[in-house]
């Protein structure tokens, strides 16, 4: 099969395709007018190099999710490579073909861009026609749905489709999701379509963003986490310009380029999208709908330095953390107290470990990370405080019974350190969707409800949740974190000693001997806010 990364010219084993007549006039005008804009193009690459590249991950991968920013031709490049499948014979890997898209006008375009690429290649009129399919609604209705058709001598065909999920049933080929974001029901036709894969399917669905809690963007998540077998690609507009955008809307348009009218245009564009550049052309979705933390300022709290324990400088910590046993995540996250700013300096995440183990890790981050812990005392949790507090002390452990009124206390806080950019997080997209995972719902008595996505993913042959999407659970152990340094922090050190030794004063420090745990519990004068 002829490599679309590589389109320099006309290859004469696929000069040959169904001669049927164009009866869509729109397509017929954006034929031409395309072909004669590629046909100025000079010898060499069509393609540009970010388009070159997605093209290049299809075929090693079953599912390709791109993010990418507007109008930067990659319909176009995909058109090419569609025209490449089903042109060539199956043994050398040539399949059907199968476009879906949100709007009719979508549809054309690609539809157009095909039987542009059909013609440059082949050196004929580009052989399309229109038809109509049943499609069938849940009630049992049947209506007619227009849609496009692109026959070749192969025996396949570009079939572009409806983006209803029932028009993948019993078919198979490679699936194109175009600006999935905005196709309604994504996530049941991006089911029908992973379903295809049993038999071989390629699946690539690329969009620009439409929100933070859209479908797409949770699947790229997904992807980009582990959690979702798959490849993930992102293309910005600055990839895009830095890999010949600029020149080649020039030389197609006949103007001159320039590096000062590079500038100038980039600037024009980007005045455009003004107020929304960030999610039209950087590909950073904005903020989804019913996310209590807004996702642009979950973006705006990552920091490369934060969840890095080498650089715990040894000032006083809070420490959250969120218990569970098997389904969810039990995560401690110490953060620590920089001038206003708290900083996670680790997240330690556990899944199905048991009790015991939990508290061994608990207690190492409780030596390493001098401070004051709130851990979460719900259900399980009763016996989880008891213990550590017999470990650690009453000072050091507190635990926190979560109520409807509690949640919406640690929330609140939690929320306002993100509003305040007083929060540090990692750079760790499984962290942003957990933190987004938490929805505030007005139902109930009293104090609002909060409640997590539940966890779709499944690891092992167990079924247990993966590790990657949690259930609020670094949410929550974030809370109890930051609640710990708004009631005050004490700097504790942990040292062995005689269980009867008492308790004395020195200087300006105190210690205070529980007669519990560790034994000495010593805190600086003045940081007993709250105690």
């Amino acid at each position: 099969m002829v490599a679309a990364a590589s389109l320099i010219a006309a290859d004469p084993a696929l000069d040959a395709i169904a001669q049927q007549p164009l009866t869509d006039q729109a397509i017929v005008a954006n034929v031409e007018r395309s072909y004669d804009a590629i046909a100025g193009l000079p010898r060499g690459n069509l393609l540009l190099g970010y388009q070159q590249a997605a093209l290049a991950l299809i075929p090693e991968h079953e599912l390709l999710v791109i993010e990418k920013s507007r109008r930067i031709g990659l319909t176009w490049a995909l058109a090419a490579d569609a025209v490449l499948t089903a042109a060539a014979p199956k043994s050398e890997g040539g399949d059907d073909v199968l476009y879906i898209s949100y709007s009719q006008e979508m549809t054309r375009e690609f539809i157009s861009a095909c039987a542009m690429w059909a013609k440059a290649f082949m050196s004929i009129s580009a052989a399309t026609g229109e038809f109509l399919f049943d499609d069938q609604t849940p009630d049992g209705e049947t209506r007619q749905i227009k849609a496009f058709r692109i026959s070749f001598a192969s025996g396949k065909s570009i079939v572009a489709l409806s983006s209803a999920p029932r028009s993948l049933r019993g078919k198979q080929g490679k699936v194109i999701l175009d600006e999935a974001a905005f196709v309604d029901n994504l996530e049941a036709l991006i089911t029908a379509a992973l379903a295809l894969t049993i038999w071989g399917s390629k699946i690539i669905i690329v969009s620009t963003h439409n929100g933070a809690d859209n479908p797409f963007n949770l699947l790229v998540e997904s992807v980009k986490t582990g959690e979702q077998a798959g490849k993930w690609l992102r293309i910005t507009f600055a990839d895009a310009l830095n890999d010949g955008l600029y020149e080649r809307v020039m030389l197609v348009q006949g103007k001159p380029s320039s590096p000062e009218g590079k500038i100038a245009w980039e600037a024009k564009i980007r005045g455009i999208y003004v107020g929304r550049g960030d999610e039209e052309l950087d590909c950073i979705p904005s903020a989804g709908k019913g996310a209590f933390i807004p996702a642009e300022l979950i973006m705006e709290a990552t920091r490369a330095e934060a969840g890095k324990p080498d650089l715990y400088t040894g000032k006083a910590c809070g420490i959250g953390w969120d218990v569970a046993r098997r389904a969810h995540l039990s995560v401690i996250a110490p953060f620590e107290q920089i001038g206003s700013v708290a900083v996670l300096r680790e997240q330690i995440e556990m899944q199905d470990i048991t009790f015991a183990d939990q508290a061994k890790r608990f207690d190492a981050a409780m030596r390493r990370y001098k401070g004051t812990a709130r851990v979460d005392q719900t259900g399980l949790g009763m016996a989880v405080v008891e213990a550590a507090q017999e470990r650690n002390g009453v000072y050091a452990v507190q635990g926190v019974m979560f109520s409807s009124a509690v949640k919406l206390t640690l929330a609140t806080l939690l929320k306002k350190r993100f509003e305040d950019r007083t929060i540090w997080i990692p750079d760790d997209p499984a962290v942003r969707a957990d933190l987004r995972s938490i929805k505030q719902s007005g139902k109930g008595m009293g104090a609002p409800i909060f409640a997590a996505d539940e966890p779709v993913a499944k690891k092992g042959d167990d079924g247990a949740p993966s590790p990657n999407r949690g259930h609020g659970d670094r949410f929550w152990a974030y809370a109890l974190a930051i609640l710990a340094i708004e009631e005050g922090l004490i700097l504790i050190d942990f040292a062995a000693v005689d269980r009867d030794a008492g308790t004395a004063f020195s200087g300006d420090a105190r210690t205070i001997n529980e007669n519990v745990g560790f034994g000495i519990v010593a805190a600086e004068l003045g940081d007993m806010t709250g105690y």
